[in-house]
């Protein structure tokens, strides 16, 4: 099995996105949120 140079940066890109995913589980859509709200309230204040 061998990656090509042309795909390398994909095949990071999903390594890190996965990597900084792990701990999420579950919960991702209720901090969605808040980070969200949380930003649109910091702008608006």
């Amino acid at each position: 099995h061998k990656i090509d140079g042309k795909y390398l940066q994909n095949y990071l890109d999903e390594f890190c996105y996965k990597l900084n995913r792990r701990y999420f589980g579950k919960g991702l859509f209720d901090r969605l949120v808040v980070a969200v709200t949380h930003q649109y309230w910091c702008k608006s204040v």
